[in-house]
C-alpha cells in the first residue's frame, strides 16, 4: 500500500470516527432533553401547587392570562383545586364553573358526577358542586352567566351574590343576588332549591325534573333555565330539555354557547 493510500485510509478513518461520535453526541443530547422534559413534567403539579398556596381565587391573578391555575380556597378548605380563569370579561378574576360551546361532552349525568366534576378545563366542563360549595363558602362571591344563541345574538345574566350549601344540603341554591343584565331573570325563584340529577330527584314536582327535561340543575317544579340540558343546536321541536334560558330564547332554542362564572366580591 502507498503512502498516499495509507492516507486516505486514515482519513476515511478518522472522518468515520468523526461521524460516529457526532451521532454518539446527538443521542446524548437528545437523551438528555428527554430526561430534562419528564423531571419537568414530575414537576410541575408540585410546582402548581405550590405557587397555587398563595392564590385564594382567580382575582388574586388579575395580570395572569385567562387559562388553567391552581387556587387554594380559604378555609377550613385545604385542598388546592385546578380551576379555569377567566380575566378578560369585566376586568377579569373570574373562576369558569360551567363552560359548554360545541356538545363535546355529555352533561346527563349523576350525582356523583355533578358532586365531584367531569369534562375538562380545557373544554367543555362542569367544575363541581364540591368545588363551588368550598369557592363560595369562603367568601362572598356574584355570578355571571353568558349566553349566545345559533344567531350570533350574546347577552349576560349578573346577579350580585351566589352560594351554595354543601352535600349535607344537597347543594341548595343558598343565595341569590340582585339580578341585573339583558338575558332575563330565569333563576329569580330558586332559592333554597336542592340540586336535582338524574338518580337524586330532589326538586318539588312530583317527577324528576332531571329526568323529564335531560339535565341538572336546582330545579323547582321544573325551570326557566336548563343550561346543564341536552346540546340540540338551535332550533328544536323538544319542549325545555336542551340548553335553555327561557327568557332569552324560550323553551325551543337550545343555545349555542353557555358560561357561568363566579368571582369574590372583596
Amino acid at each position: 500500500m502507498s503512502k498516499l493510500q495509507v492516507l486516505e485510509y486514515d482519513m476515511m478513518q478518522k472522518d468515520q470516527q468523526s461521524k460516529e461520535m457526532i451521532n454518539s453526541l446527538s443521542s446524548n443530547v437528545a437523551n438528555l432533553l428527554k430526561s430534562v422534559e419528564q423531571l419537568t413534567g414530575l414537576a410541575q403539579p408540585l410546582l402548581s401547587e405550590i405557587l397555587g398556596s398563595n392564590y385564594t381565587s382567580c382575582k388574586m391573578r388579575p395580570l395572569l392570562d385567562s387559562g388553567v391555575y391552581q387556587i387554594q380556597p380559604e378555609k377550613p378548605f385545604k385542598k388546592p383545586m385546578s380551576v379555569l380563569c377567566d380575566q378578560n370579561y369585566m376586568s377579569g378574576g373570574w373562576t369558569v364553573m360551567l363552560n359548554r360551546f360545541d356538545g363535546s361532552v355529555n352533561f346527563y349525568r349523576g350525582w356523583q358526577e355533578y358532586k365531584n366534576g367531569f369534562g375538562s378545563l380545557e373544554g367543555e366542563f362542569w367544575l363541581g358542586l364540591d368545588r363551588i360549595h368550598q369557592l363560595t363558602a369562603s367568601k362572598p362571591h356574584e355570578l355571571v352567566v353568558l349566553l349566545e344563541d345559533y344567531d350570533g345574538n350574546k347577552t349576560h345574566a349578573k346577579y350580585n351574590l351566589f352560594e351554595i350549601g354543601d352535600e349535607g344540603q344537597k347543594y341548595a341554591l343558598k343565595s341569590l343576588g340582585g339580578y341585573s343584565g339583558t338575558a332575563g331573570n330565569a333563576m329569580n325563584d330558586l332559592v333554597g332549591m336542592h340540586f336535582t340529577t338524574l338518580d337524586a330527584d330532589n326538586d318539588v314536582w312530583n317527577k324528576n325534573c332531571a329526568v323529564s327535561f335531560t339535565g341538572a340543575w336546582w330545579y323547582k317544579d321544573c325551570h326557566r333555565s336548563n343550561l346543564n340540558g341536552k346540546y340540540l343546536r338551535g332550533e328544536t321541536k323538544e319542549f325545555a330539555t336542551g340548553m335553555v334560558w327561557q327568557p332569552f330564547r324560550g323553551y325551543h332554542h337550545s343555545l349555542k354557547t353557555a358560561k357561568m362564572m363566579i368571582r369574590p366580591l372583596n
